[in-house]
């Protein structure tokens, strides 16, 4: 049974991620509800929309990049299957997105990366876990979305 402490942060963490694909143009209408670790360092994650595509925005706290706590990102599917590790302390500073570019990361700071999903429709679930050096999860949270072309029509 989930304690009390656990269920707030679990309905925090809901809340944080139940946004679409924001912007001025959308390629896409996005929905996506998850379940946060309630960490300051792995900040929030939800799905964002660029020109041509689809990507999985992750936000992390300033320190995560920069303290040897944190070394890296990993996202892995609803299979457990590793789709991507981002390395913290290589990649310091290198993320050339900028959070307030972003509606649904515009009210916090950090470092944001994004990792490619694909053109509309695009659907999934993910896993999303900052790691130390020895691969232990320090944070994790989970997500789910459906992302649809803005009109609503397949390709």
């Amino acid at each position: 049974m989930l304690s009390r402490r656990e269920l707030l942060v679990g309905v925090a963490g809901s809340l944080s991620l139940s946004a679409g694909c924001l912007g001025e143009e959308n390629i896409a209408h996005c929905s996506s509800q998850g379940v946060g670790s309630g960490s300051q360092h792995l900040r929030r994650v939800a799905p964002i929309e660029g020109d041509e595509q689809v990507a999985l925005g992750i936000l992390v706290s300033d320190q995560a990049v920069t303290e040897e706590t944190y070394h890296a990102i990993r996202v892995r599917d609803i299979d457990n299957n590793l789709i991507t590790s981002i390395p913290l302390s290589s990649n310091r500073d290198m993320s050339g997105l900028d959070p307030e570019d972003y509606s649904i990361f515009s009210s916090e700071e950090g470092e944001l990366y994004a990792v490619p999903l694909g053109r509309p429709p695009v659907h999934g679930e993910y896993t999303i876990s900052l790691v130390d050096s020895d691969d232990d999860v320090r944070a994790t949270e989970r997500l789910q979305f459906n992302c649809y072309t803005d009109d609503g029509t397949l390709p």
